[in-house]
């Protein structure tokens, strides 16, 4: 397997030399692999695919390019940004999840959100930026976590910090202060849920998504909750935000402090 940047921008061929000596038990076969790739941007689209393609978009358009909703405040999903500290685009979808759900709280990993665009205030949204941003089809899941357990999600979150992973925490119902110079493991340094601090014994409804639910982005304590809201039943997650952004009518949540990195 081999993964090339994201979002096909890059395609790699691989060719294998084998070499095979010897008859029966003393045969041996040596492989080499040679690396080609390809910038998918210098590459000329097959005219019959492009004329399919074209077709599908027109369809699409109709159903896709339709506002359902403006921003009064700058939406940045920039994988840079979204990777690495609050925006206003992170705490878009994990509010539409925490809504959806009725979760005390709710944690979106930053590498779920792809479109890597900003969105100017005064900016139309349509359901085709919503797919755009959340592509991969998750449903959103519910959980019961103790505050110890979702403390430890948070660290799994920051775990990452300097490397710029996916596996960053957009959140939802809490404030996050979050020491980036502290040993991996011992990184949050504080949490707040609405304004009480984090009690490591109570019980807290988490929302996120299927995928970190099965130990995506290293997320696996979220298992070790109760399911209240399995894979199966949950909402698809662009579904839930477009709906959330009709519903607002106009984005007016920006960058809020929930997320503070010292």
């Amino acid at each position: 397997m081999v993964e090339s940047s994201e979002d096909a921008l890059y395609v790699t061929a691989i060719d294998i030399t084998a070499t095979i000596t010897g008859e029966g038990k003393d045969r041996k076969v040596a492989w080499v692999p040679s690396f080609r790739v390809h910038d998918t941007s210098h590459v000329d689209p097959d005219p019959e695919v492009k004329a399919v393609v074209d077709e599908l978009e027109r369809q699409l358009a109709k159903e896709l390019d339709i506002p359902i909703g403006s921003t009064a405040v700058e939406l940045d999903s920039r994988s840079i940004a979204v990777r690495s500290q609050e925006t206003a685009m992170g705490n878009l979808v994990a509010d539409a999840q925490r809504a959806i759900t009725s979760a005390d709280v709710a944690i979106a990993n930053g590498g779920g959100i792809r479109a890597n665009r900003v969105y100017a205030p005064g900016t139309a949204l349509t359901r085709r930026d919503i797919l755009s941003e959340l592509p991969f089809g998750n449903t959103i899941v519910l959980v019961e976590l103790s505050g110890a357990d979702l403390k430890e999600a948070l660290e799994n979150g920051v775990s990452l910090l300097e490397k710029h992973a996916g596996r960053f925490p957009q959140v939802s119902g809490m404030t996050v202060t979050v020491d980036a110079k502290a040993p991996v493991g011992a990184r949050i340094a504080a949490v707040k849920i609405g304004d009480a601090p984090l009690d490591p014994a109570r019980t807290y409804k988490v929302a996120a998504n299927e995928y970190m639910l099965g130990g995506g982005d290293g997320y696996t304590v979220l298992a070790k909750g109760k399911v209240l809201i399995g894979k199966t039943d949950g909402t698809l997650l662009a579904t839930a935000v477009g709906d959330y952004v009709v519903k607002l009518g106009t984005i007016k949540t920006g960058i809020e402090g929930r997320i503070a990195i010292k």
